[in-house]
């Protein structure tokens, strides 16, 4: 079975003055970028690491962090990334649930988290010791990397993915994606979020190049920018940073910068139906945006689906058909796959599947399961998700149903509706208490430029009520400038709503 090791090795016998990663000033060849990762190796090897350990990787996303990545799978360990914006708590909890036997530093800011007890190697001065490695050669049984999601006792927990399903997908994403040799990758998602994986590695499997933000998050004007100055062709981004940098209308100067690019990835979370129609009928309409869903359990994007110049298809963007290499069953609640145009939870199959929860093998048998029929194992993703004309529609989540007023509502089918309207960027739904202390609807929206708030929330009452029953309209419409975002760059949804008791 192939392994991304392999595959970047190809690459480096191939192009090896070719530039690999960018990141600011920095620049590294293939050559360059698998010496520095041998001399990770090497180290991690002299301080007794062996094959198998888990190493955990600290700091943002750049050309050291990608050298760490890479040196650590050239010992024969994988990995498991840690943001520094982190809580300490966070912290130890990753480093003890692993049993992590070093951290590797790649430029975390000073004054920043202090691993108790175990060693931190600056990634930096190994990069310039060189010098070949010994290392084991991973499998593709082998464990490739750790990511750490959230858990529903408080507690993160580790979605381990194997090499053999790490390459199938990141090959597999070349060809749905149509990457080549001559591509420049951005990656613009967090260490933490699982596309960065795609986005960083994708592009060097195709024989490319990586451009790399670092720790700093760009200003609009600073990104198109280094998209013209690098000859980036895809970006790879969050929902939310694309609506954030691509929702605006840009000036003659930003569409020049960036008319070149040959597609915009994204995903993490739905995007608003208006803002990529705007896109697709505008004067940039002729670069495609690519949406992808995929939990960490189905390695990375699942589905993708592809939006091109002069899409209309409605208050919704699907999430697609699948990439290969993935599998998706739906299945209704009495376990038989769902009618085309009925809804049921998504199962997602196929080569690229986690091989489970570290630790955690109760969750593990509950999530990872086989199906009647069916060969190999299936993730059980939580999400609704409903087929029509050949493409997936996400409905909401099995265990965000609310019950109100006796009505069991999926909110994220609100938010659905909410992100189709033409004047709504973006909406988070969720259940709040009135004055009298009530349970009640609660959606706190943006709106697509300037309003007054109190005509702009009745405008939206009354479009909802032409589009849904009166038992999910929300009671109260609360207007926000913006909704923050978490460290992976996606909508903080618990921090929206975590004052939504006081609406």
């Amino acid at each position: 079975m192939t392994t991304t090791v392999e595959l970047i090795e190809e690459q480096v016998r191939r192009r090896p003055e070719r530039t690999a990663v960018i990141c600011g000033d920095a620049r590294l060849s293939f050559r360059g970028l698998w010496a520095g990762a041998e001399a990770v190796a090497r180290e991690l090897a002299a301080r007794g690491g062996a094959p198998g350990d888990t190493v955990a990787v600290l700091g943002p996303g750049n050309e050291r962090f990608m050298t760490a990545v890479l040196g650590v799978w050239l010992a024969g360990m994988s990995w498991t990334p840690l943001d520094p914006a982190w809580p300490a708590q966070r912290l130890r909890h990753v480093l003890a649930d692993t049993g992590a036997p070093a951290v590797l530093d790649t430029g975390s800011p000073a004054g920043g988290p202090e691993p108790g007890g175990v060693p931190v190697l600056d990634v930096a001065t190994l990069m310039e010791t060189g010098g070949a490695a010994g290392g084991h050669r991973p499998g593709g049984d082998d464990l490739a990397y750790v990511i750490y999601t959230s858990g529903s006792t408080g507690a993160p927990k580790g979605v381990c993915v194997a090499h053999g399903p790490l390459a199938a997908h990141l090959t597999g994403a070349v060809e749905a994606y149509g990457l080549a040799d001559d591509d420049v990758l951005l990656s613009f998602s967090a260490p933490a979020f699982d596309a960065t994986v795609m986005e960083m590695w994708a592009g060097l499997v195709a024989g490319g190049t990586v451009v790399l933000r670092g720790r700093a998050l760009w200003t609009g004007p600073q990104l198109f920018e280094r998209v013209r100055a690098h000859g980036v062709t895809y970006v790879g981004c969050t929902t939310a940073y694309f609506e954030t940098f691509f929702g605006e209308e840009l000036s003659a100067s930003q569409q020049a910068a960036i008319g070149g690019l040959r597609g915009i990835f994204f995903g993490g979370e739905a995007p608003s139906a208006a803002v990529v129609r705007r896109w697709a009928s505008g004067p940039l309409g002729h670069i495609p945006l690519c949406n992808g869903y995929g939990p960490t359990e189905a390695v990375i994007a699942a589905t993708r689906y592809w939006i091109r110049q002069g899409w209309n298809g409605g208050d919704q963007v699907p999430i697609g058909t699948c990439v290969p290499g993935h599998e998706a069953v739906v299945l209704d609640e009495d376990g038989r796959e769902a009618a085309a145009g009925a809804t049921g939870e998504l199962h997602l199959g196929g080569v690229c599947v986690a091989r489970g929860y570290l630790n955690r093998p109760d969750l593990t048998a509950q999530r990872f399961v086989r199906l009647p029929g069916r060969t190999g194992v299936f993730y059980r993703t939580g999400d609704l998700v409903t087929r029509r004309d050949g493409q997936l529609y996400f409905v909401g989540r099995v265990d965000r149903q609310v019950k109100i007023r006796g009505f069991r509502i999926e909110p994220e089918e609100i938010e659905v509706v909410l992100r189709g309207l033409e004047q709504v960027r973006g909406a988070v739904v969720g259940v709040g208490r009135g004055p009298s202390g009530r349970e009640r609807l609660v959606a706190h929206v943006v709106p697509d430029g300037p309003v007054d708030s109190a005509g702009f929330a009745a405008s939206v009452r009354a479009a909802l009520r032409t589009r849904l029953p009166a038992y999910m309209v929300p009671e109260a419409i609360e207007v926000r400038a913006e909704l923050p975002l978490g460290a992976t760059g996606k909508v903080d949804r618990a921090k929206v709503l975590a004052g939504a008791e006081e609406t």
